[in-house]
């Protein structure tokens, strides 16, 4: 059966087709609350007594550091600064109890006190024999499938940080609702003969598994300059085997999930989406979003960058930039931006030997890159397209996210996106077309950069924006028209309660 979805009892199901891959506003917040479980195992860990437990201990926080070293740089190498003050009390501390239980070294959620305390109903007995919770047209619910379902939720309100407390009983309704809404499709789906795999599923499951695993591996490669490109990527396959998933369980998940896409697919086959529509859409994204960026320009930038929403709107003050990154490895990474933090504290005064020594280290660092950004200089001053020198030699990890690829980086005076080098070159380029004649500095390595285009304010045009905007309306159309099939599938169904089972 698929992944366990959440819904309202006696309400439409309000879930969006489930997206293949991590997307990297969730990755950052993963990777947050996993240096911050992390610290708090590793404090535990130290704080254990002495004797024969020195030695154990002494492992387990070196590779607790290591670890922690590979988020920091995955974090860097999307452009977050993990020592920025964003994160700061981001995920509250865990206490010891809860850290136990997050780490899988004291009770399972669903049974621990310390995270549902103060609830007004029993824990659901996890230990307990699966009895039947509920019933229709010789489908039985059993008590084990809607406690997994609930189990799942509770830790998705604790690392969001919610208070289960208040909301098991809610909870666990939902749980339940979810299961039977979820058995009925499938029941559907076996009715209409589309829970059998063809050859073409299979081809596609297959495609979609190994873009899936390679999406999660790109976060669990790290190489501080021992180790090949073969070797660092063998290594992130292990790690990540040891968390869990392997190209064998992500096509494993997608293949138990894909008769829901059928389904999906076949419920909404004949939706279109009309020119009244489209207009309607556009309209209110206008409106909204002319609101927001105008206040929030930074959301702006956020959107071309990360987010998958139609951008309608422009703020004032914005031009667009492509870039070549050469980028540092992982080790030189992370040194160069020790010592940037170190220079960005330093009095020209007072501190002038360490400056030059810094300056001195950073020419090094900088150096190994120099002979690749002048090979790309040197090819653009015999005027080859930038776009294809970004193809051969960018190593820019948010390449491929939201419209960077095709539209580049969104700049403005008042920009704090990215690193203040970056926005003063940028800004710097006097015409459209223009590329950087010394590569920028940064933490990441050197950039160069190309002023892509000039970013008119005000309204976007609905013809620019038709394609995206289409498929984003029809989306929604479908969505809309697949709750309202289930909601009625449900309605129709005599579902008989065993409640009680539960308690």
């Amino acid at each position: 059966m698929a992944k366990v979805k959440e819904r309202q009892e006696n309400a439409p199901i309000k879930r969006r087709r489930r997206h293949r891959g991590v997307p990297k506003g969730l990755t950052i917040a993963l990777i947050a609350i996993a240096l911050v479980v992390g610290g708090s195992l590793g404090y535990l860990v130290g704080h254990q007594g002495d004797g024969d437990l020195v030695a154990e201990r002494d492992v387990q926080l070196a590779s607790a550091d290591q670890r922690i070293m590979e988020l920091e740089n995955m974090l860097t190498s999307m452009g977050v600064d993990p020592n920025a003050d964003v994160f700061d009390g981001a995920v509250s501390p865990l206490d010891e109890e809860t850290t136990q239980a997050l780490s899988g070294e004291d009770e399972p959620v669903n049974n621990n006190d310390v995270l549902v305390a103060g609830n007004d109903m029993e824990t659901p007995a996890a230990t307990a024999a699966p009895a039947v919770v509920a019933e229709f047209d010789g489908v039985e619910i059993m008590s084990d499938e809607v406690l997994a379902a609930y189990n799942e939720s509770v830790n998705r309100q604790l690392l969001m940080g919610q208070d289960v407390s208040a909301q098991a009983d809610t909870l666990l309704e939902e749980a339940l609702n979810a299961v039977i809404a979820e058995h009925i499709e499938y029941q559907k789906a076996e009715e209409l003969g589309l829970t059998e795999l063809s050859a073409e599923d299979e081809q596609a499951i297959d495609e979609q598994a190994q873009q899936a695993f390679e999406e999660q591996l790109t976060f669990y490669v790290f190489n501080d300059g021992s180790l090949t490109d073969d070797e660092a990527r063998e290594a992130a396959i292990e790690r990540m085997a040891e968390d869990g998933t392997t190209l064998e369980s992500l096509r494993a998940q997608i293949e138990e999930n894909w008769w829901e896409d059928k389904l999906r697919e076949y419920v909404t086959q004949d939706v279109t989406v009309s020119d009244e529509a489209l207009q309607e859409r556009y309209d209110t994204l206008l409106s909204e979003q002319e609101a927001l960026y105008t206040t929030n320009p930074e959301q702006f930038e956020y959107a071309h960058r990360f987010d998958d929403s139609v951008v309608v709107y422009n703020p004032a003050g914005y031009r667009a930039f492509k870039q070549v990154l050469i980028a540092f490895d992982d080790a030189d990474a992370a040194r160069a931006q020790e010592l940037l933090a170190e220079l960005n504290g330093l009095d020209e005064t007072q501190d002038a030997e360490r400056i030059a020594e810094i300056n001195g280290e950073l020419d090094v660092l900088y150096a190994a890159l120099e002979p690749t950004a002048d090979e790309v200089l040197d090819r653009v001053a015999q005027g080859e397209d930038f776009d294809t020198l970004v193809s051969e030699y960018s190593q820019d990890p948010n390449l491929d996210t939201g419209s960077v690829r095709e539209d580049g980086y969104y700049v403005c005076a008042t920009s704090t996106s990215y690193d203040p080098a970056i926005v003063e070159a940028a800004l710097a380029l006097t015409n459209v077309g223009s590329v950087s004649t010394e590569p920028v500095r940064t933490s990441a390595g050197l950039h160069i950069l190309y002023y892509s285009a000039e970013v008119p304010a005000g309204a976007v045009p609905l013809d620019e924006v038709r394609d995206a905007l289409e498929a984003d309306v029809l989306e929604t159309l479908q969505y809309d028209a697949y709750e309202q099939q289930l909601a009625q599938w449900i309605e129709e169904t005599e579902v008989v309660y065993h409640r009680e089972a539960l308690q």
